[in-house]
């Protein structure tokens, strides 16, 4: 009753909001989720490491090609292959050596990750629903653009983060509703 998932998902989110819900009936985690349900995001996308450099007011990867390729094509850097690969041996170790189950989300970091974390042996289902929240309008802009040019987009975001939805995007909320589902389901495939 395990199941590993590579996953670019808002899972913390979604653990906590489920934990309060869960809390008002009685019920506890274990009576609704399989005992080891093992979440790992993605090692460190280019995309990661473009906005954290961007943070630090350096756009230089921001390239018209870069911009241009869709959030979901983001590969890992080397430090993310490595991330993947230690997160692994570590999952080995100390949670599980096989699992019942295998998912990983579409997106190519998420697949690298998955094929980098050591589980060769099982089969590894691709589920669009553990994706990261799509973040619209803001995907495709480094922070430094965000800034400049979506300073409205940004205001609306700090009045209610759970709920905020970016043009063309979904909200935090959303996610929590795609993943809660893709739970339920793998709940009745695997008879938890």
């Amino acid at each position: 009753r395990s199941t590993l998932s590579s996953s670019s998902a808002a899972s913390d989110v979604y653990k906590r909001q489920y934990q309060r819900r869960v809390r008002g009936h009685g019920m506890s985690l274990y009576d609704k989720y399989p005992v080891d349900l093992v979440l790992v995001r993605h090692g460190e996308s280019e995309g990661n490491l473009a906005q954290s450099l961007s943070k630090k007011g350096d756009d230089s990867l921001w390239t018209e090609e870069f911009k241009n390729k869709h959030t979901s094509k983001y590969r890992l850097t080397d430090k993310g292959r490595l991330q993947a690969k230690i997160a692994g041996e570590w999952i080995r170790q100390n949670i599980a050596k096989q699992f019942d189950r295998y998912y990983t989300s579409e997106y190519t970091r998420a697949m690298e990750t998955s094929g980098l974390l050591g589980y060769n042996d099982g089969e590894w289902f691709v589920e669009f629903r553990l994706r990261e929240q799509d973040m619209g309008v803001l995907g495709s802009k480094s922070t430094l653009e965000r800034k400049k040019e979506l300073a409205s987009e940004l205001e609306r975001r700090k009045r209610d983060w759970f709920y905020y939805q970016p043009h063309g995007g979904e909200s935090i909320a959303n996610c929590c509703l795609r993943v809660d589902r893709f739970l339920n389901e793998i709940r009745q495939i695997i008879k938890w």
